[in-house]
């Protein structure tokens, strides 16, 4: 809401007719000439422009320039007229001359101020206008580039869906047992991407902590894999990843869930730990540990022929990121990101 003195301050810079203007410039000048008759027998000596001063600077505020120094010529002549020795005549003396120059410079002094701080009202009020202008057009493409981009993420999503399903479907017509796992492991990355870019550009939840992404990321991945006997347990401190960051990570949560289901439990029960924690540096650590059978003798992660662990060491190093997987203490298998968290 306006202030009063801003109000006030509005009312010289509005847009008023000539028929407005020059009508209540003469209104003010009765006024003036009225308030100064039925004051003159009150006043002594001296006192000629008393009235017509705050004439000239309210005209002159509300009505423009012209008819302020309108009225301010007039005021001075019904001043020298009215209430200047000798009256009822326009007798020129030098008192009389220094009288009327005083006014008429004051009156031109006050009429230039006041067109000075209109000028400079309207202007502040087009530039305020036109950023108010601007903002809104600033919101409107923000709204649109948001709209147009979750549009392009439920594409995508539903795109990558489409994609998995035409490889199950084209699954049972592969006899091949190789080839149907291969399809098989095809399909579920591709669905899992989908979810995971629709849940990323759900609108209002950008910035989740990055837990609330595992939990329902293992999930899927488990019931995927129908590994009904294993559970997951996650421990993640409240950290917030970009969705540039969330993505390559979940990915290669994922392919770490589906290595342990496959390899370390091999179709039987088993326990996941997977837990996320700041380290000194700024950096990230990603851990997912099971109690399965642990690591063939000899064996080298970065030497592995494995599709999802080579997955995991190209995801791992677009995000600049180092992994390793190594034997966990008292049995089964650890596997470790890390990374920056920005």
């Amino acid at each position: 809401m306006l202030t009063l003195p801003r109000r006030l301050l509005e009312l010289g810079i509005r847009d008023r007719s000539p028929s407005w203007r020059w009508g209540v410039a003469a209104l003010l000048l009765v006024a003036a000439l009225l308030a100064r008759l039925l004051a003159d027998p009150y006043l002594p000596p001296g006192f000629p422009f008393l009235t017509f001063f705050p004439a000239v600077i309210v005209t002159a505020f509300l009505c423009g320039t012209a008819p302020g120094l309108t009225v301010g010529a007039l005021s001075g002549l019904a001043a020298w007229y009215l209430f200047i020795e000798p009256l009822h005549s326009f007798g020129m003396q030098s008192s009389v001359a220094l009288a009327l120059g005083f006014f008429m410079g004051v009156v031109g002094l006050d009429v230039l101020l006041i067109h000075v701080m209109n000028q400079s009202l309207r202007q502040l009020r087009a530039e305020s206008a036109r950023r108010s202008r601007e903002a809104e057009l600033s919101q409107l493409l923000a709204r649109t580039r948001e709209v147009m981009f979750e549009e392009l993420q439920h594409r995508v999503s539903n795109n990558l869906q489409v994609l998995a399903a035409m490889m199950m479907l084209q699954r049972g017509a592969v006899q091949e047992p190789e080839a149907r796992r291969v399809l098989d492991n095809a399909a579920q990355r591709l669905e899992l991407i989908g979810r995971l870019q629709r849940s990323l550009h759900r609108p209002g939840e950008a910035g989740l902590p990055f837990g609330r992404f595992l939990e329902g990321l293992c999930q899927d991945v488990l019931q995927a894999s129908g590994a009904q006997s294993v559970t997951a347990e996650i421990e993640a401190e409240p950290v917030a990843l970009a969705p540039e960051r969330t993505v390559p990570v979940a990915l290669i949560t994922a392919e770490l869930v589906a290595n342990a289901v496959e390899h370390a439990f091999r179709g039987g029960p088993g326990r996941l730990r997977i837990g996320l924690r700041r380290e000194e540096g700024g950096t990230l650590a990603l851990s997912v540990r099971d109690d399965g059978a642990g690591l063939a003798p000899g064996f080298v992660a970065a030497e592995s022929r494995s599709l999802g662990l080579r997955i995991v060491h190209a995801l791992a190093e677009q995000i600049g990121g180092r992994f390793e997987m190594r034997a966990a203490p008292g049995g089964g298998t650890l596997c470790r990101l890390v990374f920056a968290a920005e």
